[in-house]
């Protein structure tokens, strides 16, 4: 039985509502709570803050992540995810009190101090950013409303926000995420007046993938929100052509590939969560 609570959040300042989609808070206080869910590839990606709770990594992104209520009720842990190729499992018990922070395409870039490449070793992992942001995230105490909880977060986040100026690379990932992830490295090259390599070099550097796997990330993605979004309306051929795929082969593969399951066994069982594009994948344990 869920005891949890979650609940999104837009952007207030109009600074961060060019980078930052949305917040959620994700919490319980019932210490004989238990969840354990699957959530998927997505170029939105995630800073995740806990407090009370300790953090178990599995590097394997198959396994994930455990969470489980810690005997620090101070201790706060950052951590940042890049999901890009497969399902990833959160196992949370008792009670934990969590802060999702979700980025728009590079906009996590704007808030660390150098390239992504030289804060990540790996592609979900614990992070130490500018101490101003950790001693505004402090301030965050359980009686606090959850408005007030967004106010100190977009406190945090302005107190350490800097420009981030690779522009070939933004254009870059604009024309990907607007073509469905279709467009043509030769055709980036062309837009953007870089050739392969050093596009290529962009990629890794601030993204941690290379430009394929960027592409097929948006592609599956995008294929997953309209299915979720249509599932009532719409049959898999019409998925996979809304999509761009070859054909709904072409599609299932993709998807089995990623979730390991057929998108007509999987997409019943995936929960919408207050959000059109936060959704996972509950598990019975």
């Amino acid at each position: 039985m869920k005891t949890t609570n979650l609940v999104t959040f837009k952007p207030v300042n109009d600074q961060l509502k060019k980078l930052v989609a949305y917040y959620y808070i994700h919490n319980s206080e019932d210490e004989n709570s238990k969840e354990s869910f699957y959530f998927y590839p997505n170029y939105l990606h995630a800073l995740t803050i806990y407090k009370g709770n300790d953090i178990k990594l599995d590097p394997k992104i198959k396994k994930g992540s455990k969470i489980t209520s810690s005997t620090e009720k101070e201790k706060v842990t950052i951590l940042y995810t890049i999901n890009d190729k497969e399902k990833y499992h959160v196992t949370i018990k008792g009670s934990f009190n969590k802060i999702g922070i979700v980025f728009y395409p590079l906009g996590f870039n704007h808030f660390i101090d150098k390239p992504l490449d030289e804060v990540l070793t790996e592609k979900i992992q614990e992070v130490s950013l500018n101490p101003n942001f950790l001693n505004n995230i402090k301030e965050i105490q359980d009686h606090l409303t959850n408005n007030s909880i967004i106010e100190i977060i977009e406190k945090a986040l302005l107190s350490i926000i800097k420009p981030f100026n690779e522009v070939e690379l933004q254009k870059s990932i604009k024309e990907i995420v607007r073509s469905n992830g279709t467009i043509k490295t030769a055709e980036l090259e062309t837009l953007t007046g870089k050739n392969r390599k050093t596009l290529l070099r962009y990629f890794k550097k601030h993204t941690l993938l290379s430009i394929e796997d960027y592409k097929k990330m948006v592609m599956f993605r995008n294929s997953l929100n309209y299915a979720l979004s249509q599932k009532d309306l719409v049959n898999l051929t019409d998925v996979a052509l809304y999509n761009m795929y070859f054909d709904q082969s072409h599609f299932i593969k993709h998807f089995k590939s990623v979730t390991k399951e057929t998108p007509k066994t999987l997409l019943p069982k995936i929960t919408q969560l207050d959000n059109k594009d936060l959704y996972w994948y509950f598990l019975e344990e």
